[in-house]
């Protein structure tokens, strides 16, 4: 956590330099100091309240991991909001320095000033639809996928794919049960949940995601951990989810219908918690030959190795929540194996990345990257139909 807060001081730094060119300017030369920092140093320690965010979230929950403070709803929004105003800011004008250096050199310090509080208002209003983007209910994506090796006869198989619902002190029992409602009224055959469920202990949480055990699926409900699972409490969740109808298939594998195996791997984080690393050997030992595999598997960048020896059909994946927003996401997708969001292919083995189905109140944002609810077709590849 050391880099990060080295990078969001420097940011602000860079942004108090950078404004302070920002207070309107007379004609007759300016106004008094007084009146230049009678708004400046309010605006400069509300950017810094943003900036330093997770060190006062550690503050006011000294127990808690900067990945899931238990604080209220009313102090996590708004400092996330100006978290993100810094961020977002802070890239606006640093993109603008480029043709402030080459046409803007010898152009009135008002002008200046009058750019940057654009790029301020620009910033705000970003982070205003990005976090009211991030908190809204995932849409429907719907998507017909052939597996080979499926039998030409097996009837299709639909699953709806959740990931990264990461339940905590800003989605509560009410977005569960809302989500809850909207999966079932898709009626998939089956539900599968690509890890993230949480950011917090079940004592914390637990109530928060009790309206998973509403999940209805004639085929059934399966998961997976992720990495925020681990830390939450691996072991009491995962007999949560077995006591509310959620088969986890960490390593392990089930038939779906006549014509599709379903595996899962552990995340690559159970080594942080001495956890079961992720054994593709151990998922798929004892299961039906000749049958594709579609993979549970919550980091995409783990496809590359599960696609070694042809076992897999079809990996699933979340984990880079889409990437958020442009430019952040080219830095998740280098973090994740070049795989950020949507349909690959790797060495005969295909990879699903869903946006995400919920957002990690850490970088609560979204632009044009929204959440959603994939409902997929599993169909024969031989099959048009």
């Amino acid at each position: 956590m050391r880099s990060v807060y080295i990078v969001y001081a420097a940011m602000w730094l860079y942004i108090a330099l950078r404004m302070r060119l920002a207070t309107p300017t007379r004609s007759g030369g300016g106004w008094p100091l007084r009146a230049k920092w009678a708004w400046r140093v309010p605006a400069l320690l509300l950017l810094a309240l943003g900036a330093f965010k997770f060190s006062i979230l550690q503050w006011l929950n000294p127990g808690g991991r900067y990945f899931a403070p238990e604080v209220d709803a009313a102090i996590l929004l708004p400092l996330t909001w100006l978290n993100i105003f810094v961020i977002l800011l802070g890239i606006l004008l640093l993109l603008a320095e480029l043709p402030r250096a080459v046409g803007w050199l010898f152009v009135r310090g008002r002008f200046r000033n009058a750019v940057n509080i654009a790029l301020a208002a620009l910033a705000g209003i970003a982070t205003t639809v990005g976090m009211c983007n991030a908190l809204a209910m995932p849409q429907v994506h719907r998507l017909d996928i052939s597996l080979p090796g499926m039998p030409a006869d097996a009837r299709p198989v639909t699953i709806a794919l959740l990931a990264d619902l990461h339940a905590d002190s800003v989605k509560r029992e009410p977005y569960f049960r809302a989500l809850v409602d909207q999966v079932n009224a898709l009626g998939a055959d089956a539900i599968a949940i690509c890890g993230d469920f949480v950011d917090g202990t079940v004592a914390d949480h637990g109530r928060d995601l009790e309206p998973l055990a509403d999940l209805r699926a004639p085929l059934g409900v399966f998961g997976v951990p992720g990495n925020h699972d681990y830390p939450s409490g691996y072991a009491d969740w995962m007999d949560f989810f077995a006591r509310h109808g959620i088969r986890m298939l960490p390593n392990a594998h089930v038939q779906l219908g006549q014509g599709v195996v379903l595996a899962g791997v552990a995340d690559p984080a159970a080594a942080w918690q001495h956890e079961e690393a992720p054994d593709l050997d151990k998922a798929l030992q004892g299961a039906p030959a000749g049958l594709p595999v579609v993979l549970l598997a919550h980091q995409p960048s783990v496809a590359p190795q599960m696609a070694q020896g042809g076992r897999v059909t079809l990996q699933l994946s979340g984990h880079t929540h889409g990437g958020m927003f442009p430019i952040l996401s080219g830095i998740v997708s280098n973090y994740n194996g070049g795989y950020l969001e949507g349909l690959y292919q790797i060495n005969g083995m295909q990879l699903y990345v869903t946006p995400g189905t919920s957002l990690w109140s850490g970088m609560l944002i979204r632009l044009f990257h929204p959440a959603e609810i994939t409902f997929i077709t599993l169909r024969p590849a031989q099959s048009n139909n």
